[in-house]
């Protein structure tokens, strides 16, 4: 596990540094490696319609998948969202509008029918529970999410984990509530303030990476590994959200190129 330096041992806060500038040393060679293209990466990943950035059906898109985002292939979920719309058949369920007005046992069996929902009860649970947040106190509309938020990442987080827990299941967890500001701010045209708040997302990948990396071990919480990370970063000018990417493939390709 990693900590801070500690002020009580001069030793040991010494030791703690080193350990602080060669975990940032491996993490700087991790982010070279994968700029200059040596860590493979998917051709496709979070496969989309291609609408436009800034309109509402973009930010549904990549909201309501988000939130049933877990426990699965990330890349096969993407794949089954993207089915999912092109149906004419059973796009309608990315609109919280008519969701409201549709019987859940269709709503079930369109969710099921490109596997976008792989839970018959869980998944479709979540998708209409926060559709229908969406539906009551937002206008059917993401971006009054992120408005609520003025446009704060950071803000945006605590409204999703504490202040309107209740409203957001699975998606005020500590991977899915960083995982949705940082696909917005990929796919869409938010402009979010204080990205930096967005943490690494402690999904599968970045939990082996980190024990790999020697930051964490294999007892860690998500919430450790995610705070680990933040702890780490602080004040060394790199983003939390562009490490994600490179912590997420580097575990897909077995942990290679090796970093020492």
């Amino acid at each position: 596990m990693f900590y801070r330096a500690s002020a009580i041992n001069p030793q040991i806060a010494l030791l703690v540094r080193y350990n602080i500038y060669m975990q940032l040393e491996k993490v700087r060679k991790l982010l070279t490696l994968y700029e200059q293209g040596l860590i493979p990466v998917l051709s496709q990943h979070e496969v989309n319609p291609e609408l436009d950035p800034s309109s509402r059906e973009n930010y549904l898109y990549f909201t309501l998948p988000v939130c049933i985002n877990f426990q699965r292939s990330s890349p096969a979920m993407w794949a089954a969202a993207l089915a999912t719309w092109q149906d004419e058949k059973t796009r309608y369920v990315f609109f919280p509008e008519k969701l409201a007005k549709t019987p859940i046992a269709k709503i079930r069996a369109d969710l099921v029918r490109h596997r976008l929902a792989l839970q018959p009860n869980k998944h479709v649970l979540i998708w209409t529970t926060i559709a229908k947040t969406l539906h009551d106190f937002y206008e059917d509309d993401p971006r009054k999410v992120i408005e609520e938020a003025e446009s704060d990442a950071g803000k945006l987080i605590t409204l999703l984990q504490k202040t309107h827990r209740s409203r957001f299941p699975y998606l005020s967890g500590p991977k899915l509530s960083n995982y949705w500001p940082y696909i917005l701010s990929h796919y869409t045209d938010v402009q979010f303030i204080n990205s930096q708040e967005i943490s690494i997302i402690p999904d599968t990948h970045v939990l082996q990476s980190s024990i790999q990396l020697g930051l964490t071990t294999d007892v860690a919480t998500p919430i450790q590994v995610e705070q680990a990370w933040k702890e780490l970063l602080k004040d060394s000018g790199i983003n939390p959200s562009h490490v994600h990417p490179v912590l997420w493939n580097w575990s897909r390709n077995k942990f290679q190129p090796e970093v020492l």
